[in-house]
């Protein structure tokens, strides 16, 4: 199923809605205490954290290909 959210900015954004599953007890317990915590959902903190890690890894790439991206 494509769903479309609104984020904080009142930008759309679409994605496909599916499931994963947390097999790491001590992961899941970590993610729900950080969402009860920062009142967020658990779904925005899994979002962040996959773009985070995707960012992490064109970086990576990045860096073995010569390129440098300075902000």
């Amino acid at each position: 199923m494509i769903i479309e959210e609104k984020n904080t900015n009142g930008e759309s954004n679409f994605g496909e809605d599916f499931a994963v599953q947390i097999t790491d007890p001590m992961l899941y317990d970590r993610l729900h205490t950080l969402s009860a915590e920062y009142s967020v959902s658990t779904g925005l903190l899994v979002n962040i954290a996959i773009k985070r890690l995707l960012e992490d890894v064109d970086f990576v790439r990045n860096l073995r290909a010569g390129k440098l991206e300075l902000e």
